[in-house]
């Protein structure tokens, strides 16, 4: 009983994988993921930004920071050094419906990954004002 429940399991489990690749091709973009693709950047260009203020950076970092961005310390717009600032006061529902839309209107390149797609549709609609 043990074996034949093991060998459905992986037999679901090989034959699941290419179906939900499929089903999940590089040119789809949901709502989902512009969400994911904006939380995960929020969060860890936060973690960096709150890292280089925290002064526990090696002098390599500093030099680095210095020579990028000047003396300027960056925007708390957590995503500024990613090129992109979201307005501050705009709901989830409305940044993600502005991505979308400009998603819509974009043409994609053959063999570019949703990733890059989306963030270029990203820093298109909010660049950061310097």
């Amino acid at each position: 009983m043990n074996k034949t429940i093991t060998l459905v399991s992986a037999l679901t489990f090989f034959t699941a994988l290419p179906a939900f690749a499929e089903g999940h091709a590089n040119t789809e973009i949901s709502r989902d993921y512009i969400a994911g693709f904006l939380a995960g950047a929020d969060l860890t260009d936060g973690a960096i930004i709150d890292n280089i203020s925290s002064g526990n950076e090696s002098d390599f970092i500093q030099r680095a920071y210095r020579t990028r961005l000047g003396k300027e310390h960056p925007s708390l717009q957590p995503t500024y050094l990613a090129g992109f600032c979201i307005p501050e006061g705009i709901s989830e529902e409305k940044l993600i419906n502005s991505i979308s839309d400009q998603l819509k209107q974009t043409t994609k390149p053959a063999n570019t990954q949703r990733d890059t797609i989306v963030y270029s549709a990203i820093k298109a609609l909010y660049p950061c004002n310097k």
